[in-house]
C-alpha cells in the first residue's frame, strides 16, 4: 500500500457522507466538469512540457479521472484518489480565476489562465499525500479532540494489508496529535495545494455541527483561498457551504 492508498480509502469512508460525496463528484453531473478541466490539462501545452517522469503528476492523475469514469467513486485508491482532489484543486482555481471580472483581475485572457508549473507538479508529490491524510485527520478533529473509539473507527476503514509500519505510524500519530491548524497550513507549498487540502477535508467532515463549519471558514482564511474557489470546491463536492 502507499500513503496514496489511504488517501482513497479515507476519501471513501472518513465520515458518513464521504462515499456519497465521492460518488456525486464523480457522478455523470459532477464528473463532467472535472473531465473537462483533466482533458484540458492534458490538451494544454503545461503537460506537453512535461518531462516523463513530471507527466506522472496531474497529467496522469487526469488521464485516471478520464479513463475511470463513474469508477472512481468506488475504487478511489492511489493515483485515482488524488487525481480526484487534483482536479478538484485545479478545477475550482481555474474557474475563479477565469470567470473573475477584468476590472478586479487585470486583463482578461484570450485562453484560460494556467497555473504555475511547479503547483500543477506538487498536486502528485508523494509529500502531498501525507499532508492530504494529515488534512483528513486535523479536520475530523474540528468538533473535539478524537477519542479513542473514534481513532480505532477512523484506522479500522484502512485496509490492513499492505501496510508498511512507516504509513501505519504515521496515521496513528496524525489521530493522536492534538488538532493545530497552524501545523497543517505551513505545511502547504503553494495556492493549488491549499484548495486541495480544502477538498480533502470536505470529504473528512459532514459539516453539521457549528464546530465543523467555524473549522471550514478557519481554514478557508489560513489557506488564502478566495471565495470564489471555496464555493466551487462545495459546488463541485456537493458539500453544504460553512
Amino acid at each position: 500500500m502507499s500513503f496514496g492508498n489511504i488517501v482513497g480509502q479515507l476519501l471513501q469512508n472518513m465520515s458518513s457522507q464521504s462515499h456519497s460525496r465521492l460518488e456525486r463528484t464523480t457522478s455523470s453531473e459532477g464528473l463532467g466538469g472535472l473531465m473537462d478541466i483533466a482533458q484540458n490539462f492534458l490538451s494544454n501545452k503545461q503537460a506537453g512540457n512535461m518531462t516523463g517522469g513530471q507527466a506522472s503528476g496531474l497529467g496522469a492523475l487526469a488521464g485516471a479521472l478520464l479513463g475511470g469514469g463513474s469508477s472512481a467513486a468506488t475504487g478511489a485508491l492511489g493515483g485515482s484518489a488524488m487525481a480526484i482532489l487534483g482536479t478538484l484543486a485545479v478545477s475550482a482555481l481555474q474557474n475563479w480565476q477565469n470567470n473573475t471580472p477584468a476590472s478586479a483581475a487585470g486583463p482578461a485572457s484570450e485562453a484560460p489562465q494556467s497555473l504555475p508549473q511547479e503547483q500543477i507538479e506538487a498536486l502528485a508529490a508523494p509529500q502531498t499525500e501525507r499532508l492530504m491524510i494529515k488534512a483528513m485527520i486535523t479536520a475530523a478533529k474540528a468538533d473535539g479532540q478524537l477519542d479513542q473509539k473514534e481513532m480505532d473507527n477512523i484506522f479500522g476503514k484502512i485496509g490492513a494489508d499492505g501496510i508498511t509500519d512507516e504509513e501505519r505510524r504515521l496515521v496513528m500519530e496524525e489521530l493522536g496529535r492534538p488538532m493545530d491548524l497552524q501545523a497543517l497550513v505551513s505545511m502547504v507549498p503553494n495556492e493549488a495545494v491549499a484548495a486541495q487540502v480544502y477538498a480533502a477535508s470536505l470529504f473528512a467532515i459532514d459539516i453539521d455541527t457549528e464546530a465543523e463549519r467555524a473549522y471550514l471558514r478557519q481554514l478557508a482564511q489560513a489557506l488564502k483561498l478566495d471565495g470564489g474557489t471555496v464555493s466551487r470546491l462545495h459546488e463541485l463536492t456537493g458539500s453544504p457551504m460553512a
